[in-house]
């Protein structure tokens, strides 16, 4: 005949919450690492070459539908007085972008002493990325521009910006320039990132400086599973009362 054995209701408390955590951190640790997500994405190709330059960015949804798109829409804004459409190249394009560019189209930038300090810059809605990067490809003629700077603000396009530091441009063909962003940009929903170019030389209208296929990826916040291991914490600690008073059949 088989009977009803009960655990003493405190020591299988204490049991159920010892094997609840454990299967909680079990989860935690099964929970795969979060790759960066494409958040903005440049690449100049719907403009038309020695035109005004494309100045938004593509998108997987509407209206580009795009696969190598970002997530975001966004519009850059520079205070260049002579920029425009010219012929670009494929470095940094990403692996998905279905635009025709053979070398297609990039954003050519004068490069006269008068530009020095001049910027383009973009906004993006970071509030639930981290760890985010800033690459784009350039190419800079011997007179181009020799130095980028990169600076933020988290308080939308008129600053004030904070600076994350500048890199040297080779004028020895093209280079794949990348800018890690500090902690301080970090879920930011005002974020605006800047580029500002100096060491210009040239005295003409020549645009020796093109830069292509701008991209900021971030690694999304895992608000969805936290939020999932928290409520599954919840329903068991509401049930716990009836698993306490659970019995199990013993032989005798």
């Amino acid at each position: 005949m088989r009977k009803f054995k009960r655990f003493p209701p405190h020591g299988l408390q204490f049991r159920f919450l010892f094997i609840l955590t454990g299967a909680l951190l079990l989860l935690t640790a099964l929970v795969p690492k979060a790759n960066a997500d494409e958040l903005v994405y440049f690449n100049f190709e719907d403009a038309v070459l020695g035109g005004p330059p494309d100045f938004e960015a593509d998108v997987v949804g509407f209206p580009d539908f795009n696969p190598g798109g970002g997530l975001q829409l966004s519009t850059m804004t520079t205070n260049f007085v002579f920029d425009a459409a010219v012929e670009g190249f494929l470095d940094n394009r990403t692996p998905l972008d279905i635009d025709d560019a053979d070398p297609g189209l990039g954003l050519g930038l004068r490069t006269t002493p008068e530009d020095n300090g001049h910027w383009i810059q973009f906004p993006v809605d970071a509030t639930t990325f981290h760890d985010m990067s800033l690459s784009f490809a350039v190419n800079t003629a011997g007179n181009g521009f020799d130095t980028v700077e990169l600076s933020y603000s988290t308080t939308g396009p008129g600053g004030p910006f904070t600076v994350v530091g500048s890199q040297f441009i080779p004028s020895s063909g093209v280079q794949v320039i990348t800018f890690s962003l500090p902690a301080g940009a970090d879920f930011q929903a005002n974020l605006v990132l800047r580029l500002t170019w100096t060491g210009g030389t040239s005295q003409g209208n020549n645009l020796q400086t093109v830069i292509d296929n701008i991209q900021l990826t971030g690694v999304p916040e895992p608000t969805t599973v936290v939020g999932g291991l928290l409520g599954v914490l919840g329903l068991c600690w509401h049930q716990r009362r009836r698993l306490i008073r659970s019995v199990r059949f013993r032989r005798t």
